[in-house]
């Protein structure tokens, strides 16, 4: 499991976040990930730091009282404006898996695809 000294190690950027706060979101992770290290395989620590990194990221976002996503929106409409923002590519993401809304979920998310790809064959 991801200490605050190994996630400030891997990310610098986020030094200056206390102990508690960072344990608040180390516990987030858990709930997420579970608590058996051995069903990662051996990714559990570098997906625990960029989920707990992602944690962090938007709730700073929050802090500054921004409520807005993290990812480009196509369009949004009030009354009869419609406005339209092009993007690069459509962002496809589940409602309940929000981990696109930024780098850190998106490794997350890779971490945990590497670890949960489906039965595994081990030639000698």
């Amino acid at each position: 499991m991801v200490t605050l000294q190994m996630f400030v190690a891997r990310f610098p950027e986020f030094a200056s976040v206390p102990q508690l706060r960072f344990d608040i979101f180390f516990g987030d992770s858990v709930i997420e990930m579970g608590s058996e290290e051995t069903r990662w395989i051996n990714v559990y620590d570098v997906a625990q730091a960029n989920l707990i990194a992602h944690f962090l990221t938007v709730a700073q976002g929050s802090a500054t009282g921004d409520s807005m996503a993290l990812m480009p929106i196509r369009s949004t409409d009030v009354d009869d404006v419609l406005v339209e923002y092009a993007v690069q590519r459509e962002v496809t993401s589940n409602p309940v898996d929000n981990f696109n809304a930024s780098i850190y979920g998106q490794q997350y998310v890779h971490w945990r695809n590497q670890a949960f790809a489906g039965a595994r064959i081990i030639c000698p």
